[in-house]
């Protein structure tokens, strides 16, 4: 959900990125309605319907780290105390 381009180019043809939530702070989407909406937006695609055990991986290995840390402030949060760890 924070990087729609990444589940449009893991989807393919027939996702509906219309069905997305329109936010900026993918944080203050309710779970209920994420998983939804997800569901909406990849029914007609050839790999079907959203699965978060089957299609997680791929779809991790798609997401723009950059991204994300835009549309989640904890995410952000997250990898810049990592980053002052690591350095």
């Amino acid at each position: 959900m924070a990087d729609p381009k990444a589940l449009q180019d893991f989807y393919g043809q027939g996702f509906s990125l219309a069905s997305l939530p329109k936010t900026a702070n993918v944080e203050r989407i309710a779970k209920d309605t994420l998983e939804a909406s997800l569901k909406k937006a990849t029914q007609g695609t050839r790999k079907g319907e959203y699965h978060k055990v089957r299609h997680c991986s791929e779809l991790l290995k798609q997401v723009d780290p950059a991204r994300v840390r835009a549309r989640s402030a904890h995410c952000e949060r997250l990898f810049t105390v990592l980053e002052g760890l690591l350095s």
